[in-house]
């Protein structure tokens, strides 16, 4: 199939280097080989080598290439503020070290989805696009996926692979700190009136429970139409999010930050995709928090999953 010139492009953060040739393989075996869009993969740094870059080049696809970038904390966040220093939060003592950085530069990296060129964001490159889709590097596509992803973008100004709603204990209190009361006074203070019947109802509380009524995309196979995200002026609302520091302070990932977003200025915000029930992907499961977001809630709460995360964090304790 011939390429939509400068329309659609995927974007994909790579640390897990050992898994990113097989990432790849399935996901063009099963999709991208019939629509062959390109593929911008950006890392901290250099992570990927020479040997590894051409061997997905000769094996995969020439439209793949590779960008290093190089995050920074802002200088207006101090030190103290940053979320592995917030030693009263239960999730940041037990499995949150200063060596969990880079996690906070990915939610930098993966909210500001229209900061092209700018310290530990987007390439520049990808500025020429109008559709934009973003595929963690964990993900399996193991089944064909048929038609054209973009697609949904004619209706929707954005398309996820899959949502849940947060369960409600403290794993997500800790990684959701501050993120209704930013909302709130956000919208109040710019005296908007949320698309979504249900945050426009909550804005008289101050109590987040509002977070545990709406499904969340998880924030790891997205699809956004730029030009429609543009119109409803994104750059200002994430510009209110950056001089929060939501990213650094609390790790605030992005699927909060665009779903809040999306569902305040689009009357159609989000079309779910659902293709993990459906089983056309399979996660690679790093830790805790994928258990809540990938549809796992029973395994976080059982006695067998809470013995798994105590012994990590024991070894957590001794080496880190």
């Amino acid at each position: 199939m011939k390429k939509n010139k400068n329309k659609n492009a995927i974007v994909m953060l790579v640390a897990r280097v050992n898994i990113i040739f097989n990432t790849l393989s399935y996901f063009y075996k099963n999709w991208n080989d019939k629509y062959k869009y390109p593929i911008y993969i950006h890392t901290f740094g250099k992570l990927i080598d020479s040997q590894l870059r051409k061997k997905i080049n000769k094996e995969i696809s020439n439209d793949i290439f590779f960008v290093e970038i190089n995050p920074k904390i802002p200088k207006y966040i101090k030190d103290s503020d940053l979320y592995y220093n917030k030693r009263h939060i239960k999730y940041v003592r037990e499995s949150f070290s200063k060596k969990r950085l880079g996690f906070l530069h990915m939610c930098n990296f993966l909210t500001n989805i229209n900061s092209y060129g700018k310290t530990g964001c987007l390439s520049k490159q990808l500025d020429k696009y109008d559709n934009l889709m973003f595929f963690d590097d964990d993900i399996y596509l193991k089944k064909k996926i048929s038609f054209d992803l973009f697609d949904y973008l004619k209706s929707y100004p954005a398309v996820t692979g899959f949502a849940d709603k947060l369960p409600k204990n403290q794993s997500s209190k800790d990684v959701t700190e501050n993120l209704w009361n930013f909302y709130r006074n956000l919208v109040l203070k710019k005296k908007i009136k949320p698309k979504n019947k249900i945050l426009r109802n909550s804005l008289k509380y101050e109590k987040d429970d509002i977070l545990y009524k709406l499904k969340w995309s998880h924030g790891s196979f997205e699809l956004f139409n730029m030009r429609k995200l543009k119109k409803k002026n994104l750059t200002n609302y994430l510009k209110e999010f950056n001089n929060y520091g939501g990213a650094y302070r609390h790790r605030w990932n992005n699927g909060y930050v665009l779903d809040l977003f999306l569902r305040t200025f689009f009357d159609k915000p989000i079309y779910n995709l659902n293709l993990l029930k459906k089983g056309f992907i399979e996660p690679k499961i790093q830790g805790a928090d994928n258990f809540i977001y990938w549809g796992y809630k029973d395994s976080y709460n059982s006695v067998f999953f809470r013995l798994i995360l105590k012994i990590r964090n024991f070894f957590r304790k001794l080496f880190f």
